[in-house]
C-alpha cells in the first residue's frame, strides 16, 4: 500500500484531480450563468448583479486552487 501512496505523491494525482474538478465546476457555473442570463426577467444590471454574486466567491476558490497548484509544482 505504501508503494501506491508513493506513486500518488510522485505524480501529484490529488493536485491534478483538484485542478480538473475546479475547471469542470467553472464550466458548469458558466453554463448556468448563460442559461440564467438567457431566461432572466431582470433588467441587464439585475442579471449581471445576480451572476456576479454567484460567480465571485467561486473565482476566489479558483484563485486558491490555482495558486496551490502552482506552488506545489514549484516545490517539486
Amino acid at each position: 500500500m505504501r508503494a501506491f501512496w508513493d506513486w500518488v505523491d510522485k505524480r501529484a494525482v490529488v493536485r491534478r484531480i483538484v485542478i480538473f474538478v475546479t475547471l469542470w465546476m467553472t464550466w458548469q457555473i458558466t453554463v448556468q450563468a448563460w442559461l440564467f442570463a438567457h431566461s432572466s426577467t431582470f433588467d441587464g444590471l439585475g442579471t449581471a448583479a445576480v451572476i456576479g454574486a454567484v460567480t465571485t466567491p467561486f473565482a476566489a476558490l479558483q484563485g486558491f486552487v490555482f495558486n496551490s497548484y502552482v506552488k506545489g509544482r514549484a516545490s517539486e
